[in-house]
């Protein structure tokens, strides 16, 4: 494949959805692109904005939240594991609506607590508490709203 063509290949790709350089340079070698080539195709990219780390984290985080149903945690680890620039994945952080934000991590603690056999109260709360970590909330917050979405349920 010559460099125009891998280039044209590249800038298709960075079109239809949003790639940071991780990505890419992953995508490039699964084509056999060699180090030099994966260079000038990135550096090429870069110069006219079809890699923007910062666009890219925005959107990354955007998406975990609403279709994955991420934390902020879980959000960052996975930003910082693509190497996106801390500034770029704290203003995607920071850029989160925090009611929207709320509004899903109660849904995560409804639908966990639905689905839970156990009238064990405590068991109850361990076994929300640590889905809702392992999928990236904070566990002040997490302690917080499982707290008051059990007493709601005591109170009825």
């Amino acid at each position: 494949m010559d460099s125009g063509n891998i280039l044209s290949r590249a800038q298709r790709l960075c079109s239809k959805k949003e790639k940071c350089e991780f990505d890419l340079r992953k995508k490039l070698h699964q084509w056999g692109v060699t180090e030099r080539e994966m260079e000038k195709v990135i550096k090429s990219l870069k110069a006219y904005d079809f890699i923007n780390h910062r666009r890219y984290a925005t959107s990354f985080a955007n998406d975990k939240l609403q279709f994955n149903h991420w934390g902020k945690k879980k959000i960052e680890y996975a930003l910082r594991s693509k190497n996106i620039e801390a500034e770029y994945i704290q203003e995607a952080i920071n850029g989160i609506p925090e009611e929207e934000y709320d509004r899903i991590l109660y849904k995560e603690i409804e639908k966990k607590n639905n689905s839970l056999r156990t009238n064990v109260k405590s068991e109850r709360k361990k076994k929300i508490c640590n889905y809702l970590l392992q999928k990236g909330f904070e566990s002040g917050k997490v302690f917080e709203f499982v707290e008051n979405t059990i007493k709601k349920d005591n109170n009825r």
